[in-house]
């Protein structure tokens, strides 16, 4: 009875492992027809004042790497939408250490 236990759950885990496999392979073909894009960027706005501010830029420049389409360029754009000074200087002091990262005022008829 317990080697039947076993198998049962080596042939569940090998299951979500062949699931897996096959999930991270249509992945890989559906982002290999974006060929066309040269790069793509994230627009985040933020409001007011923002605790852990560099906790959460690195968490969006983790989900931007995320969203990384092989060769494609990605990166980070911040847009101000009344953030309060002192998360603003922190914010530009993260985009001076980290290029990629852009931070723009809020544009009043900017939509998508």
């Amino acid at each position: 009875m317990l080697l039947h236990m076993f198998w049962v759950f080596v042939c569940f885990f090998a299951v979500i492992g062949l699931l897996e496999c096959l999930l991270g392979l249509l992945d890989l073909f559906a982002f290999r027809r974006l060929t066309a894009a040269k790069s793509a960027v994230l627009r985040v706005e933020l409001k007011e004042e923002v605790v852990n501010v560099e906790y959460l830029l690195n968490t969006l420049c983790l989900k931007a790497e995320k969203a990384d389409l092989g060769a494609v360029e990605t990166g980070l754009e911040i847009i101000d939408g009344g953030l309060a000074p002192e998360t603003r200087q922190q914010i530009l002091a993260y985009c001076e250490k980290n290029p990629w990262v852009i931070f723009t005022e809020h544009p009043d008829c900017d939509t998508i």
